[in-house]
């Protein structure tokens, strides 16, 4: 595991802190969902990210525990409850708080998000615990006809909520802007004109600089040219995630991005579900080619506390990302607290 700091962001998603029976409730609402309720064996890569997110949110030196918490009897072999009623009944002994129950559920879906192909078993066990844990389960809904069925309509209403969600603009807006395949169109002309100038204009060494170095190597577009699919509200301020974490253009860079992204802020779980499905699971959402692609449950959980560790919400719609573009990009990841880490360094394509 990498080497792990102290969590100590204030706008924290999708980990759970508090106590050791919040921590343990979190960590079996990721159990339950990765055998669905005890059906199947606790084994393979879900079992590796359940382990590996047990390893965070016990770790004696990122809390001020005394020693490290033992998660040991929700990760072994042998189930830990005799049913999925005793289980549920257990985790929310341990949850006593909205937050809590909601970011546990987002790590449910997460881990159900995490098979290398659709899961209608493990989905359905994470919108019954999100039922019964009385969070939202809308998302849980969708994602749910999704493995099930591949059901289009599903896929369109988690594509628009995310979009709604980030950018702010309304979703019965966003919905007749993807009937008429114009999404990319619906920046305003004085938004783009502003980003591209800020771009030609960005001093060397800055997080503009280095956005247009992004560009080139992943073979992108800039958001408001014509053609480009998505509006500048939303694609290019997920550029400026991808750059601020470190993660590349590559499927494997999404989704680490997303993970960022979900647990730095609790709206990013909608994105993180749509960037599971498109680039791990290889279902088409939205505009973009659907593949598969192998993710490493380490980078899953390093990325997530990455996020977590940022004190600034980067995922929020009201977040001014503009003006940082002429600033030296070491100076912008610090004035935000973002992290060391990542997957590109210095002279490391972000094709990669």
């Amino acid at each position: 595991m990498h080497d792990v700091l102290p969590l100590h962001g204030t706008v924290m998603a999708l980990l759970v802190f508090g106590p050791p029976e919040v921590r343990r409730a979190y960590v079996g609402v990721m159990r339950l969902v990765a055998t669905a309720g005890g059906t199947r064996p606790f084994d393979g890569d879900s079992a590796a990210l359940v382990r590996m997110f047990a390893g965070l949110q016990g770790c004696a030196g990122c809390h001020g525990f005394d020693k490290s918490l033992d998660f040991s009897a929700l990760l072994g072999s042998e189930e830990p409850w005799v049913d999925e009623e005793e289980a549920i009944a257990s985790i929310a002994q341990g949850l006593s708080t909205e937050k809590d129950r909601q970011e546990a559920v987002h790590a449910g879906l997460m881990v159900s998000l995490y098979s290398h192909e659709p899961d209608p078993a493990g989905t359905r066990m994470a919108r019954r615990v999100a039922v019964r844990l009385g969070a939202d389960d809308a998302l849980f809904s969708a994602v749910e006809k999704i493995a099930n069925e591949n059901v289009a309509t599903a896929k369109a209403e988690v594509f628009r909520r995310m979009l709604s969600g980030r950018t702010g603009i309304g979703s019965e807006l966003i919905a007749a802007h993807m009937s008429a395949h114009s999404l990319g169109q619906m920046s305003p002309p004085e938004l783009v004109a502003r980003y591209h100038r800020l771009l030609a204009d960005a001093p060397a060494g800055s997080l503009g600089a280095e956005m247009l170095q992004f560009y080139k190597d992943a073979d992108f577009d800039i958001p408001g040219t014509p053609g480009v699919p998505l509006p500048v509200e939303f694609l290019g301020s997920h550029d400026v995630h991808h750059v601020l974490a470190g993660y590349g253009a590559s499927p494997q860079g999404e989704v680490y991005t997303a993970v960022f992204n979900a647990a730095n802020s609790s709206a990013g779980i909608g994105w993180l579900s749509v960037v599971l499905l498109q680039w791990h699971q290889g279902v088409k959402m939205g505009v973009f080619a659907p593949v598969h692609s192998h993710l490493d449950p380490q980078l899953m959980g390093v990325a997530a506390q990455r996020g977590a560790q940022t004190p600034v919400d980067v995922y929020d719609s009201a977040w001014d990302w503009l003006p940082l573009l002429s600033l030296p990009l070491g100076q912008v990841r610090q004035q935000l607290g973002i992290p060391p880490g990542g997957t590109v360094g210095p002279g490391v394509s972000w094709s990669s």
